[in-house]
């Protein structure tokens, strides 16, 4: 099995947003990995890390936020930590990867760098599984304590009652030296039996530095029934004694002094066979007998004999295939560290509002509530552009065609009501544009219907003959007044809307102010406690509200005001229109018998 880690991640998806970086490894038991004769099933196997394939200061200083997902980038893997070294650089992890099959190539991710301020969606499995081993599985020692019994790793608690000799660095971690004195002993243990005829593995890493003859790695004994793995001047064998006596393999070829080797054992209920780093090498037709007693690393009850370094023991209620003892071998062992391809971790997608920085994460610390009330004020704010974008046009629109209207008004010299005309030839005579269209632009213009009324109230009383009174030309300028006050009040609608947005907005922001803030202070009353962190999230997304609130209310005054400027102008231009009409009139129109008459 040969695993990669490698940092082009092809995965579209992301197994929590909690988690910002994550390095894909491949288990490839294909030829360009290392293949296996069969497929191994469920399997435990090391993933080595290290500063080429793994950033130490992304994870917290004992890796407990570090985690492992399968292929489909959702299913959480068991995994357990052996050591996590950041000030070395060093790490071991043991996962357990479920159909690992032979000639095939898998992908699982390693997350890493959990962002403690994001938290996982309600109810989404973030913990760990209970255990890396499967059920099967009733003893691991990894030997990484330091000066006491070795603890059991597999979660059944077959822990053993003496120390040995802690080394570091050992094959995988920690691991610990025997001297060929005295033995660690392991208590019985019901969850540790073995049943007659049972199936059974046995495998571990040894390193023998001494070769003598009947040298023990390990012995278990029950009333009659014994079991010894161990080397005879280097040879590695098994003993079984059961039923039908006393009976040991043939002894196999010899090891190296100062060499770490995997030795497995393996009993399917007919036939016991032995292995060394994976390759079967000897076997015998005998089955396991009952064992329920003690056992013993590295010698018998009250005798050690083997001299050197043993460590990762473990024992299982099964007989586990070739393909994985050959998993194990390989996988554990010093193939591991070309197996394994330093690549860069892959970092998580940066969202939108993560780029917003302190305002994003506000953003998103904005509870229902004050999110109702942002809305109101969007919609507040949406139509005070509105109204002051369409009455920006239509309001600038109007005071260019006053100023055309009033150039055409400045060239008459005689009859005031020349230009109250659709005649096309009448407004180009007086110096304006003939088009239409121009005709229609100033006709639209209040100034425009304040000079029709006047012009009408003049056809009016020139057509019954005589000049205009002043008791007329009251009556005029009073229904120009009118008309000025007419035009006034269309230029001032919608306004009010202006109005309730400038007053309203902040209003209805510091609702949603005092509704977050009543709701974070509510939750830590339900608590019980006080944690700065959980309070200040939802204090400052309640005053987001409020801010809202100012940013409708900001423009609308602006807006208002300048709008209200641009109306006052139209407006006192038709009041200085009227009163200019008005003294033309008197002048042009005067009553009969008048002696100043020019009409």
């Amino acid at each position: 099995m040969m695993i990669l880690a490698t940092g082009s991640l092809h995965a579209r998806t992301w197994w929590n947003e909690a988690w910002s970086t994550r390095t894909k490894f491949t288990v490839d038991t294909s030829d360009n990995g290392v293949p296996l004769p069969d497929a191994a099933g469920t399997a435990t196997v090391v993933v080595r890390l290290h500063d080429g394939n793994f950033d130490f200061t992304s994870a917290k200083e004992d890796g407990s936020d570090i985690r492992f997902v399968d292929s489909d980038d959702k299913t959480m893997l068991a995994s357990q930590i052996e050591k996590f070294d950041p000030v070395m650089n060093e790490g071991f992890v043991w996962v357990k990867i479920p159909d690992v099959k032979a000639g095939a190539s898998r992908d699982i991710y390693l997350y890493s760098a959990r962002n403690e301020k994001k938290k996982p969606a309600k109810g989404e499995k973030t913990d760990l599984p209970k255990t890396a081993y499967d059920s099967e599985t009733i003893t691991v020692y990894h030997f990484n304590e330091h000066g006491t019994p070795p603890g059991d790793s597999s979660g059944e608690g077959v822990r053993a009652e003496t120390p040995g000799i802690p080394i570091e660095g050992s094959m995988i971690g920690g691991g610990i030296k025997l001297d060929g004195k005295k033995p660690i002993s392991i208590p019985a243990n019901p969850n540790a039996a073995v049943l007659e005829a049972a199936p059974y593995t046995w495998m571990s890493w040894v390193k023998p530095t001494v070769l003598a003859s009947e040298s023990i790695i390990y012995s278990r004994k029950d009333g009659s029934s014994a079991l010894k793995i161990g080397l005879d001047n280097g040879a590695p064998f098994f003993e079984i004694t059961g039923p039908a006596g006393t009976q040991r393999s043939a002894p196999a070829a010899p090891l190296a002094a100062g060499t770490w080797k995997h030795l497995a054992m393996v009993s399917d209920g007919t036939r016991t066979t032995l292995y060394v780093d994976g390759n079967a090498v000897a076997n015998l037709p005998v089955a396991m007998p009952a064992l329920n007693g003690p056992a013993f690393i590295g010698g018998e009850e009250g005798k050690g004999s083997f001299g050197g370094e043993i460590d990762e023991l473990e024992i299982s209620k099964s007989a586990r295939s070739a393909a994985l003892i050959k998993l194990a071998a390989l996988g554990q062992g010093q193939q591991n560290a070309k197996l394994l391809v330093a690549g860069k971790p892959e970092p998580a997608k940066v969202s939108f509002l993560e780029n917003l920085g302190i305002f994003g994460f506000l953003i998103k610390s904005v509870t229902v509530d004050a999110w109702v009330v942002i809305g109101i004020l969007g919609i507040m704010s949406a139509i005070s552009w509105i109204v002051m974008y369409a009455k920006n046009k239509y309001i600038t629109s109007l005071a260019r065609g006053s100023k055309e209207f009033l150039n055409q008004w400045h060239h008459l010299a005689g009859d005031l009501t020349a230009i109250d005309t659709d005649d096309v030839e009448v407004i180009k005579t007086l110096g304006g544009r003939a088009e239409e269209k121009y005709i229609k632009f100033i006709h639209s213009t209040p100034i425009y219907r304040v000079y029709h009324l006047g012009c009408e109230e003049i056809r009016q009383r020139v057509s019954k003959g005589g000049g205009i009174s002043h008791r007329a030309i009251e009556s005029i300028e009073s229904s120009m007044e009118a008309q000025v006050t007419r035009e006034n009040a269309k230029l001032q609608s919608m306004m009010v809307l202006l109005t309730i947005c400038i007053a309203g907005g902040p209003y209805v922001g510091l609702l949603g102010t005092i509704i977050g803030v009543m709701i974070t202070f509510g939750e830590i009353a339900m608590l019980g406690e006080v944690d700065i962190n959980a309070i200040a999230p939802g204090i400052a997304a309640a005053l987001l509200a409020t801010v809202c609130g100012l940013i409708v209310a900001i423009p609308a005054l602006f807006g208002y005001n300048y709008l209200s400027v641009q109306v006052k102008d139209i407006v006192t231009d038709m009041h200085l229109f009227t009163e200019e009409f008005l003294t033309k009139m008197a002048e042009y129109y005067p009553e009969k018998g008048d002696a100043s008459s020019s009409h």
